[in-house]
């Protein structure tokens, strides 16, 4: 471990001490379980952590005089000090299975030590140590089925085994990380491994197949208390019943698995396997960063626990609480470390998020709680300021930031800011009130009436494009403004990958002719008011026979593909805007569901009960997409006259369908769009009128109405990031230099100081 890692001071033990559980040894296997708990000092001691699925454990109730929940699980009865004590049964089957029959075994594992509240909160104080000093940390997927899981254990260590080889040979060594490798050496793993018979690793064993499955998708990887017990144990082991492989062994074996699946199956991966993999890999990247003496920072780690399925959603916060370092942002400001939020049970889980919100935006002094995140008109949780996200519900899992590189563009600008002109970020104690630096670069004058979805994709994009006015400015042709509104449609983003995995290229200007293909197809559509679906009736064909103007787009179509498909998986869940400048963007995900198909009838319901899917989002599915299209033909024979009814549905023009058509919805017309010291990417933010703040208050304003309109406020809501074409690599903020050049340039009199709530 590097002489500079963090975590040398904050895991050494000392003189800790720590409550740890011994188990009684038992000859039969179905005797009854019985330990004793015992004060330990930390560095005298030898014992293991057992980490088990606690994604079915209920919450600690936040009142401390609450009754205990009922269990959310099946529970069991063990004996604990002579009392007994029931505890999830995840962690009854391991200590089962550890338990020996002739020698105590000392482990430790949470719920054994901590019951109530008040232990819980002060178990928090130690429990890092504890995990920290273990000698190692069992990962217990569950109980086996005998030879099968053994069978799949053998299997997985040799996926791994050659995974490492495959690195090996294209020269990718055990320190270097798998998004700096270069396509070409992506390749050579790809072919080095898919080198192997059809046959091979009893490849036409679905059964074996279904258990390696059913490991790689345990439920244990929903557990959000594992990713704390994995990245700081010393040496962590996948087990599953008698069957076990060290952590650095699973974690390659799940890299070589995307490449036989492909290589065997051809398929997608099960949603749950996917998951665990997600999760797991994830995890690494944390452990890495330990083992490097890196910053584990506290937003990244959040990240990956909005992945897992915790009960309560404050354990989001908690369990990463354990793991995290100072960010490595106090070494480039003043304002130095902050203090971490304290683990305290009886909080609440706006207080927990808001808190958190607050110490990331103070010890960072930027804004990157708000990357890759949702934008507050697609909260669950109810009662935070508009500024803090929502850390109970998982991100999107697309955005506006994907395409660019978060240390060019703005960042570039607001660092050249003299430090002597920039003023800190702050956050007020009383209010939570944030205040910041600013350049406001536009305001947006029209937004389109819903989200782009999986039906209604193709028509939204047509209608915006038609609905552009006439004329053009700043000596811009037609054919200009027209690429400028593709590219800002697509988020300018591609499929294409650059010098390396992690960097994204610009579709290519030919892709105009694709966007061209669409408005032509999309233009027939319209005039004959039907669905590609029914377009080959013979009332269509006639019609299309008899109008000159629709025999002259037919030459256009059918070449849409290209510039379809980056739409569908760029622009879902977002809006198309204007600004008074003229220039185009695409707000933030304001409609998660429609971006991730998976979350259709997932998220939760809003207070009027409406649930935020319709069938133009279930077109996003191809399966949902395939039946639909079957039903619309049935309809065209037996019902004509309610086809066009269900036509329109699906594209999500029945009124009332859309969520984001309500007054809550995200950006509207009259919000501005800014750049702001501390932040990545163009922000959208709500003014605040004077009236509205003294309606909260409960204070009368002394402005009359005339003085309030006129007057700029300086209170704002935050509404969320944007994609804002021509200014994501901060264009706004450079000037021609010599020979051709560009250079940042600084203007103070456009940054004004403002207040977020």
């Amino acid at each position: 471990m590097a002489t500079n890692n963090p975590f040398a001071a904050l895991l050494d033990p000392r003189d800790i001490t720590a409550k740890l559980a011994v188990i009684q040894p038992a000859a039969d296997w179905d005797a009854p379980i019985k330990l004793t708990l015992t004060e330990a000092a930390l560095k005298d001691t030898s014992y293991e952590c057992i980490s088990y699925d606690r994604s079915s454990v209920t919450a600690v109730p936040t009142r401390r005089s609450a009754p205990p929940p009922p269990p959310a699980d099946k529970t069991m009865t063990i004996s604990i000090d002579g009392q007994d004590q029931d505890i999830p049964h995840h962690l009854e089957s391991a200590l089962r299975m550890f338990r020996r029959k002739e020698r105590q075994r000392t482990i430790w594992a949470d719920v054994l030590v901590s019951r109530t509240v008040e232990e819980r909160s002060a178990q928090a104080d130690v429990q890092r140590f504890v995990l920290g000093n273990a000698e190692r940390t069992l990962c217990w997927l569950g109980p086996d089925d005998g030879e099968s899981t053994t069978k799949a254990f053998e299997t997985i260590h040799e996926m791994a085994r050659r995974f490492w080889e495959a690195c090996r040979h294209v020269g990718i060594g055990p320190d270097m990380r798998l998004s700096q490798a270069t396509p070409q050496q992506m390749t050579g793993i790809k072919d080095h491994l898919f080198s192997c018979p059809y046959n091979d690793l009893d490849s036409f064993n679905f059964r074996h197949w279904g258990n390696i499955y059913d490991i790689f998708g345990s439920k244990y990887w929903c557990s959000v208390q594992a990713i704390a017990d994995i990245v700081l144990a010393k040496a962590p082991i996948v087990v599953c019943g008698r069957s076990n492989i060290p952590w650095d062994a699973y974690i390659a074996a799940t890299r070589a698995m995307v490449y036989f699946q492909l290589k065997f199956f051809k398929v997608p991966f099960l949603p749950h396997v996917l998951k665990g993999f997600q999760i797991s890999n994830e995890i690494e990247v944390a452990a890495r960063k330990k083992r490097l003496g890196e910053a584990v920072e506290l937003l990244p780690m959040i990240q990956t626990a909005r992945d897992c399925d915790s009960k309560d959603p404050r354990e989001n916060v908690f369990s990463m609480l354990h793991v995290v370092t100072p960010s490595a942002r106090t070494r480039h400001h003043g304002a130095g470390a902050q203090p971490l939020p304290k683990i305290d049970h009886s909080k609440t889980a706006q207080q927990v998020f808001t808190e958190v919100a607050r110490y990331s935006i103070l010890e960072r002094q930027d804004f990157m709680l708000w990357y890759s995140e949702r934008p507050p008109c697609t909260k669950r949780l109810k009662g935070l300021p508009s500024w803090v996200p929502d850390f109970s519900a998982p991100p999107p899992q697309c955005t506006s930031n994907s395409f660019f590189n978060p240390n060019m563009g703005m960042r570039l600008w607001w660092e050249a800011v003299p430090h002597r002109f920039r003023k800190p970020i702050t956050v007020s104690a009383e209010d939570n009130a944030v205040h910041l630096q600013v350049r406001p670069l536009d305001r947006i004058v029209h937004v389109s009436p819903v989200v782009f979805n999986g039906g209604n994709f193709r028509r939204l994009c047509f209608t915006e494009f038609n609905n552009l006015p006439s004329e053009t400015s700043n000596n811009e042709t037609l054919a200009q403004r027209t690429e400028r509104f593709w590219r800002a449609i697509l988020l300018n983003g591609s499929d294409q990958t650059g010098a390396t995995m992690r960097e994204r290229l610009p579709p290519p200007s030919s892709l105009g002719v694709h966007f061209d293909s669409l408005i032509a197809e999309e233009s027939i559509l319209k005039a004959l008011d039907c669905t590609m679906v029914d377009l080959q009736t013979p009332e269509n064909a006639a019609r299309i026979q008899n109008s000159p103007e629709l025999l002259a787009l037919v030459p256009r179509c059918d070449n849409a593909k290209p510039f379809e498909d980056l739409l569908l998986s760029n622009a879902c869940g977002r809006r198309f805007f204007r600004t008074a400048g003229g220039r185009f963007g695409m707000t933030a995900i304001e409609d998660v569901v429609a971006a991730d198909n998976n979350l259709v009838g997932k998220e939760p319901q809003d207070e009027e009960g409406d649930v935020r899917a319709n069938l133009g989002q279930l077109m996003s599915d191809p399966l949902q997409n395939l039946l639909m299209q079957g039903f619309q033909q049935y309809l065209n024979q037996r019902s004509p006259e309610t086809a066009p009814i269900l036509a329109r549905a699906i594209r999500g023009d029945m009124p009332g369908q859309n969520p984001d058509q309500r007054t809550d919805s995200g950006t509207r017309e009259g919000d501005i769009i800014v750049a702001a010291i501390g932040g990545f990417f163009p922000y959208v933010l709500r003014p605040k009128s004077q009236s509205q703040q003294a309606g909260e208050t409960g204070e009368e304003s002394s402005s009359g109405p005339t003085a309030q309109a006129d007057e700029e406020p300086s209170t704002y809501e935050f509404i969320g990031d944007c994609y804002f074409h021509g200014a994501m690599d901060g264009e706004d903020f450079t000037a021609a230099g010599n020979f051709d050049t560009r250079h940042i340039a600084i203007d103070l009199s456009k940054i004004v100081d403002i207040t977020i709530v």
